[in-house]
């Protein structure tokens, strides 16, 4: 409240002290000479009141031998006349101030007259505490970029963007505030943000709508990319592994993709990136789980701003269609019944409209890929290939029928089905086909490749020498077969039945595990090295797309060794020989 008391004595003191100052004379009676004019107290002319925002009432006292009158320039601030005291011949004027709910001080001026001289007091009130967005959305661009928000505060305030790809630097002055804002290119479809301003218990907060990216037509077929999706690279099980929530991702491997590790993918000089994914596990009721879902298109558009190509598929999934699909019983193979294959074609079309649907602008740079590896329970299928490929075909099929009815970019989009076990010799018999496709050329088929066994990853008795150039005279451990012929004639192969009728094939795991050894390491290091470059020369002369299994873990002691070769947590290469083969494979290739 204004302290009313206090100025009113301020201005009779005031006015008392100018009259003891001048030259008055006492009267008779015990009166005082009133001095001739306008007077009003000089700190109150020279000052002005500052008044609170809450408003309330004042006194100005004025002394003129005439009849004195006054008025505001401002609604706000009214002014009413009182009765003059005789002896003094002092008239009061009362200020009355209604409370400031705006965000600004303001001012108003009261003019004093008394005859012909008038004089001014300025009254300033000061700004309820506030904070006014003026305007709660921004439109944006797909391109992202700088933009400003602009408000009006009286006081300090937080921001907070709810949004990563909206960063913020501030730029502030008194009273009036711009905040400079930063939004990232949108690499999909409209998306939405926000920011939030808080002043005390004040709350203001701004929508930020950004346009979708602009949608080119797919225009390039399978037979097209493929050259530049050589060479490729696997984030192994990170976002396969089982388990409930985004914390899974975590839960095989220590470290939490970003965009600094796909960055540094990419410096190696792959071209492409697979990501083993499980949808069926994360999925409740038939759907897909949304937080689930935003975290895949997270990684993928990491990808996608470094000019990667990406597979996406449906992996391993706790085998609810690659084992359970194709056998009854998981201990010892019982053929499946019809209603139990149409019930997993539903579930796979289910899930595959709803990842279609939710990537569907996405141009060329992302392909689907239905499954992982059919017939993944060795024990239990691998006499029965030519046996259950009937059903596989019905799965690939229904995959490639799903993604196209989601219409758009989907109608062209590259999809990857899988052979019988994803294995060559297989994929190439007579009894595999590939699905029937509206789309001209948009389809690959995908293979694996850790051959021979013995040296790639088998446990015991492990062969730990690969390569004509790297036998050991009389050792035991010589690999007999899967060596640089058997590489070349395999990657033919699938050349010949598949690339050369338009199908490009991708070799969705490939990798040889390295182990430490007590003696022979640098044997063993150039063996892996030549089976790597002998892979990618093979594949890139034949129409094939390796992409290396990299699980990123360190732990290279045992037996069976480790198939990792960036240590994504410190961002180094942890296997040498394992990339320096993949360069070398690469630059001798014709996809070079």
């Amino acid at each position: 409240m204004i302290k009313k008391v206090f100025h009113s004595l301020l201005a009779l003191m005031a006015i008392m002290s100018s009259i003891a100052c001048s030259d008055t004379e006492t009267i008779a009676d015990g009166g005082v000479k009133v001095p001739d004019g306008l007077n009003i107290s000089e700190t109150l002319l020279n000052n002005g009141l500052t008044v609170s925002k809450t408003g309330g009432e004042t006194t100005i006292s004025v002394q003129s031998k005439q009849a004195v009158q006054a008025s505001s320039d401002q609604s706000w601030c009214t002014v009413t006349v009182g009765s003059t005291s005789q002896m003094m011949q002092v008239t009061p004027v009362k200020v009355s101030v209604a409370a400031n709910s705006e965000t600004d001080d303001r001012t108003a001026n009261i003019s004093i007259t008394s005859g012909s001289e008038s004089k001014t007091v300025k009254v300033t009130q000061k700004a309820f505490e506030g904070l006014v967005l003026k305007t709660t959305s921004i439109d944006l661009p797909a391109e992202g970029g700088p933009f400003t928000v602009e408000l009006k505060a009286n006081g300090a305030y937080s921001v907070e963007t709810g949004d990563a790809w909206i960063t913020q630097t501030k730029v502030k002055s008194m009273t009036d505030y711009t905040e400079q804002f930063t939004a990232t290119a949108n690499p999909a479809a409209e998306r939405t943000g926000s920011i939030t301003f808080t002043r005390e218990s004040i709350v203001e907060k701004l929508t930020v709508r950004q346009a979708a990216k602009k949608i080119a037509e797919i225009s390039r077929n399978a037979m097209d990319i493929a050259p530049e999706m050589f060479p490729g690279w696997n984030l192994g099980n990170t976002m396969e592994a089982t388990g409930e929530g985004l914390g899974c991702e975590t839960s095989w491997q220590p470290t939490k993709t970003t965009k600094e590790i796909i960055d540094y993918v990419k410096q190696q000089g792959f071209k492409s990136v697979r990501i083993p994914c499980s949808w069926y596990i994360h999925a409740t009721d038939g759907k897909i789980d949304e937080a689930w879902i935003a975290r895949v298109k997270e990684i993928i558009d990491f990808c996608i701003a470094d000019g990667l190509y990406v597979l996406l598929n449906d992996h391993w999934d706790s085998g609810w269609i690659e084992v359970d699909g194709f056998t009854a019983n998981r201990s010892k193979y019982e053929a499946v019944s019809e209603e139990t294959i149409a019930s997993k074609t539903e579930t796979l079309k289910n899930l595959w409209t709803q990842i279609a649907n939710y990537f569907k602008d996405y141009d060329e740079h992302l392909l689907f890929a239905g499954l992982n590896e059919p017939f993944q329970e060795y024990n239990l299928f691998n006499s029965r290939h030519k046996e259950l490929t009937p059903i596989l075909l019905r799965y690939n099929q229904a995959f490639v029928d799903a993604v196209r009815a989601t219409g758009g970019n989907n109608a062209k989009r590259t999809l990857v089905v899988q052979g019988p076990a994803t294995n060559i010799s297989s994929a190439c018999e007579s009894y595999f086909s590939m699905p029937t496709d509206k789309a001209d050329k948009a389809l690959m088929v995908e293979v694996h490749y850790y051959d021979p066994w013995d040296f790639c990853g088998k446990e015991d008795n492990a062969t730990w020498f690969w390569g004509s150039a790297n036998h050991v005279s009389g050792s035991s451990h010589n690999a007999t077969w899967g060596e640089e012929a058997y590489t070349k004639s395999q990657c033919e192969k699938m050349r010949k039945k598949f690339y050369d009728n338009g199908v490009p094939v991708i070799i969705g795991e490939c990798g040889a595990n390295w182990r430490k050894l007590s003696e022979n390491q640098a044997e063993h290091d150039a063996s892996v090295k030549a089976w790597f470059k002998c892979l990618y020369e093979n594949a890139g002369n034949n129409g094939m797309i390796p992409m290396v299994w990299d699980i990123n873990s360190t732990n290279q002691n045992g037996e069976k060794g480790i198939l990792t070769i960036i240590n994504r947590t410190s961002l180094s290469i942890f296997c040498q020989p394992a990339l320096d083969g993949i360069k070398e494979g690469v630059a001798a290739s014709q996809w070079k």
